[in-house]
């Protein structure tokens, strides 16, 4: 019988997580209906009785630290946010090829693909 509860709570939590979650995603929150067992779509008062009155924590944007240097020049650290990566591979004929990438994802897919040689692309100049 504890066991019973206990599940039963853990699940309640679980899906009440999932419910918010959803329901902050623009999303559809579902609630399963006692008498047929069938999934439909959470009323107002179930949804209001699945959040509570948690206020969900605003996550606020860190500013960057700009620093000035001697000569004036401003730099600030902007993680990986917008990095690019230079990827550099041998093709089949031996020739170096070069690209440029967005993300540690697309460096790594670009290190291990098939390179092609450079001014095949047609972005490059």
């Amino acid at each position: 019988m504890l066991s019973r509860t206990l599940i039963t709570c853990c699940a309640l939590a679980a899906f009440s997580m999932a419910a918010s979650a959803a329901a902050q995603a623009d999303g559809m929150a579902v609630v399963r209906d006692k008498q047929t067992g069938q999934l439909r779509p959470a009323t107002a008062a179930e949804l209001r009785a699945m959040q509570g009155d948690l206020q969900q924590p605003q996550m606020a944007r860190p500013q960057p630290q700009v620093q000035v240097r001697a000569d004036g020049t401003r730099s600030a650290p902007v993680g990986d946010r917008g990095m690019v990566y230079s990827v550099v591979s041998r093709t089949p004929d031996g020739k170096l090829a070069q690209r440029c990438v967005e993300g540690e994802a697309a460096a790594q897919h670009a290190a291990h693909d098939h390179a092609t040689p450079a001014g095949e692309h047609g972005n490059e100049q």
